[in-house]
């Protein structure tokens, strides 16, 4: 049975100082058997350039440690976001874009 890890993204850990912590974090939630990552995005309403590279290089940790990567409770803002920056599409079709890598999943849950 796969373990699923769901953490809470806030604006504090998505930006400056904090990121690097929260990143050795999901390595190691990661390491110890996390086989489905979840983030919550309820805190979040929107994201700054900043922090929208944060959940970029944890899709790709995610994706390269061939686990599933899950996003719930994305607001209307930051479905946007994606759609506009191609996020989406690329999270989407992982053979197109990440070289044939059929084992990374990325799917969104309301």
């Amino acid at each position: 049975m796969s373990t699923i890890v769901k953490t809470v993204l806030s604006h504090q850990v998505l930006e400056g100082s904090q990121f690097p912590q929260f990143q050795k974090e999901i390595e190691r939630l990661i390491e110890s058997g996390g086989k489905i990552l979840m983030l919550d995005f309820s805190n979040i309403i929107f994201l700054k350039n900043s922090e929208l590279m944060a959940v970029v290089a944890i899709m790709k940790l995610v994706r390269d440690s061939g686990c599933i990567l899950l996003i719930s409770a994305m607001s209307e803002q930051v479905r946007m976001l994606f759609e506009l920056t191609g996020l989406e599409q690329i999270f989407q079709d992982p053979t197109d874009k990440f070289g044939g890598r059929e084992d990374f999943r990325f799917s969104i849950w309301d």
